[in-house]
């Protein structure tokens, strides 16, 4: 998530080096690409043994590389936090307003930031100490999380500081999010990438399983003000454990004629060289997209569903809120588990079979208001979630070559950004036609592209 490139290279060089970068077609059905050959220098110690005889490998990469245990204990803390948050901001955000344009306007806030400053957090990523990039995000996160709680406990907390509390964290989450994406093809190398990235998504999922559940008895019982409290100490923990991760030298490690913001721009014009000769990344980024903006508005617009169709009071919506988390965290350590075990091969088919899962499951839950059939529902749909997401960022870092990775996944958080404008017309169409229409929408799109794919691009179907 390293090898060095040149710094002086002129611009009439970059073109040329972007067209190296393109890895021929692999002659096996219906053109899959391979992923690009990595730099000597960004193997790591941890790749030596990759030659002994196979065994279960589900948790290989995290019994033989102790730097991805610290990183993975890091996230734990760091992504308990986020759920605790996503759980107790959407509940505060709907209750004050009673809006489910307000849910898709707080997710928007989040998100504007990182158009203007993906890119820009992506030359970062490539040329700073990711580690460290990730401990700052963190303290900032966790001086936020201070911030709202104190306004909690005055009971001054109006709608607009959450607002302004999801803007403060999109700008972090811009310059955090390629390094974070960007550390665990370094620190584990790419024999083990689909192993590391299923434990990874099992980590996540692990924290689902039990942070909403927490947030929304600790709502119930204490008031949200304790679940801001909680989220400080956790982001604090998770600096401690990333400080155990060796820090990972940048790829790019001077700035290139012209100044620092002239060799910035280079260097994004550089990436988009690069990526416009890759050909199967382009369809990945562009798939990556389309299928996010109908996958999140579950998660997104479910403080609405639950406090309307499945709740009677307040409290009640707090606790099956988290509650349906926690077992859609359930499906999803399922399906990442399942992932991680998994030999490398047919990763395209797999995806687009758990795309088709997640959608049919969630046709059926949007359809259905009674509690604990719903509940039985959102396990299946943590299956296809998990498996959707460890997927399509295997297939993504795979095809990427190391020294283009922070920006590559800065362009990932870029779409994520464009993402949140169509979620927000989701949740606007959530409030004039009904929350499950707008769901059971965006599930028969999801399946009906999933069909599409795997009919009308092979290339994507086929990727191994």
């Amino acid at each position: 998530m390293t090898g060095a490139s040149s710094s002086n290279e002129s611009p009439i060089d970059a073109p040329s080096r972007a067209a190296q970068a393109v890895t021929p077609l692999v002659p096996a059905g219906d053109a899959t690409l391979a992923p690009p050959p990595e730099a000597p220098e960004a193997t790591t110690a941890a790749q030596t043994s990759t030659d002994r005889p196979r065994r279960i490998r589900t948790f290989e990469s995290l019994i033989e590389v102790p730097a991805l245990r610290w990183y993975l204990l890091s996230m734990a803390g760091n992504w308990s936090a986020m759920q605790m948050q996503q759980l107790t901001r959407g509940f505060l955000a709907f209750q004050l307003t009673g809006s489910y344009a307000a849910l898709g306007g707080i997710e928007l806030a989040a998100a504007t930031p990182r158009i203007f400053l993906a890119l820009t957090g992506g030359v970062v990523a490539d040329r700073a100490n990711r580690r460290l990039l990730l401990q700052v995000g963190q303290l900032v996160q966790a001086g936020l999380a201070a911030v709202l709680s104190t306004l909690l406990f005055l009971e001054v907390l109006r709608f607009e500081h959450l607002v302004i509390g999801a803007v403060v964290q999109g700008i972090s989450n811009s310059f955090v999010m390629p390094s974070r994406q960007a550390m665990i093809p370094e620190i584990v190398g790419p024999a083990r990438l689909m192993n590391a990235i299923g434990l990874n998504t099992f980590t996540m999922s692990t924290t689902r399983l039990m942070a909403p559940a927490l947030a929304g008895v600790m709502i119930a019982a204490f008031g949200a003000q304790w679940v801001f409290a909680t989220m400080t100490v956790l982001y604090f923990l998770a600096v401690v454990a990333m400080s155990r991760v060796p820090a990972i030298r940048a790829t790019r490690t001077r700035p290139q004629a012209g100044g620092a913001g002239g060799g910035a721009l280079r260097d994004v014009s550089d990436a988009l060289r690069y990526l416009r000769a890759q050909r199967v990344l382009l369809l990945l980024l562009g798939m990556h997209m389309f299928i996010t903006i109908l996958v999140m508005p579950y998660q997104r617009l479910l403080p609405g569903f639950v406090a309307e169709v499945l709740s009677t009071d307040i409290d009640q919506a707090a606790r099956r809120q988290g509650l349906l988390l926690t077992l859609t965290a359930v499906g999803a350590l399922i399906g990442s588990l399942t992932v991680a075990s998994l030999p490398n091969g047919f990763r395209g088919k797999l995806l687009l079979g758990s795309m088709a899962l997640f959608g049919s499951a969630l046709l059926v839950f949007s359809q259905l208001s009674l509690f604990w059939v719903n509940a039985a529902v959102v396990v299946v749909l943590g299956v296809g979630q998990a498996g959707r997401q460890s997927l399509q960022t295997i297939l993504i870092q795979t095809h990427v070559s190391n020294e283009y990775r922070g920006r590559i996944s800065s362009i990932q958080l870029l779409e994520d950004g464009i993402e949140s404008i169509g979620i927000f017309a989701i949740a606007v169409a959530a409030g004039i036609f009904g929350v499950q229409v707008a769901l059971a929408g965006v599930a028969v799109a999801l399946i009906a592209l999933a069909a599409g794919l795997w009919v009308f691009a092979p290339t994507y179907r086929n990727l191994a």
